[in-house]
């Protein structure tokens, strides 16, 4: 893997000195939320505005296909019972976190090397406590009122590599199927995890892509398998199933640890957990839509002292041009 990484900077520095052109490839949002079970705690809340570039001389190629991505993003964390405005000592801390990243990826009809640069702020200067009460707001919900509570302003340096195999299995009663295994890993001072897992679709018409990821990940979502990957579908829409399945081994993350530097509130957490996630794909002509719904295992002993926890939807939508 880090043969790879290093690959992929040389590319990504090299396309620059170049002055290669890129166009556009897909434009994509994403909105990740617990709405969906009327819970509101532990991860609530996550957004990123993506554009996708493809390198124009490889338009027409099958071969291995350089990609540019860029997004702004922001996430949100909190306890679990956010009518006490004082300190929770025995659940995890309110946090806020907005970036920008930029990620290069290499892709072919079976691999996906994707290297991401996340560079932001955590604490009051994301403005997450702002968003969260207006948005409770506009639903008719009490305001969080524990946000004094979260943690201080720093700078956030994160980088994250994840690849993926792509494997189209035999068809089931007609119906296609795919299985995307994925390993990576994300470094820095917002997280140090590596984590491992599989996608399985099952469907008609299944896009030559490499499936989505929970931004809590540092995944990319559908980056195409080829230049050629999502163009000239045989049939103008498809729908498929999808069902995920990972853990990750974790030795730090600042949504529970607290900040890297200075001294704030903390929890102790479980340094092995799981997740599983099961959705739907639409697609019709350049248009699709992704919903999952993820539930990860405990992240720390506390979860769910004062309400049960039920998981988060994940929606994204992705308009791939021409």
């Amino acid at each position: 893997m880090q043969l790879r990484a290093a690959v992929l900077i040389l590319l990504l520095s090299s396309s620059f000195i170049n002055a290669q052109e890129w166009s556009v490839e897909s434009l994509s949002y994403s909105m990740e939320n617990d709405t969906d079970v009327d819970v509101d705690g532990g991860y609530t809340h996550g957004a990123r505005l993506s554009v996708l570039f493809l390198r124009e001389d490889f338009q027409d190629s099958w071969l291995k296909v350089p990609y540019l991505s860029f997004a702004i993003a922001n996430q949100m964390y909190n306890p679990y019972d956010q009518d006490n405005p004082e300190l929770i000592k025995d659940d995890r801390p309110y946090a806020g976190w907005s970036y920008v990243e930029v990620g290069l990826h290499q892709t072919s009809l079976q691999d996906l090397d994707s290297l991401t640069l996340q560079l932001g702020i955590v604490g009051p200067a994301s403005k997450m406590e702002e968003l969260q009460n207006a948005f409770h707001g506009k639903i008719d919900a009490g305001n969080a009122m524990g946000w004094d509570n979260q943690l201080s302003n720093e700078v956030t340096l994160q980088v994250n590599y994840m690849h993926k195999w792509r494997y189209e299995l035999e068809n089931i009663y007609g119906l296609e199927s795919v299985i995307v295994p994925y390993a990576g890993a994300n470094l820095g001072n917002v997280s140090i995890k590596a984590s491992g897992g599989a996608l399985y679709r099952i469907g008609y018409k299944i896009q030559k892509d490499f499936g989505m990821n929970s931004m809590k990940e540092g995944s990319y979502s559908s980056i195409p398998a080829s230049a050629k990957g999502l163009q000239k579908e045989k049939s103008s829409w498809s729908a498929y199933f999808n069902l995920m399945m990972g853990g990750n081994l974790v030795a730090r993350d600042m949504f529970l640890d607290g900040n890297t530097f200075t001294e704030s509130h903390s929890i102790d957490k479980n340094y092995v957990n799981g997740y599983i996630a099961a959705g739907l794909t639409l697609r019709y002509e350049n248009f699709s839509l992704d919903y999952v719904h993820n539930y990860y295992t405990k992240e720390y002993d506390e979860r769910g002292r004062y309400k049960d926890y039920r998981g988060y939807g994940s929606l994204i939508l992705n308009y791939n041009f021409e």
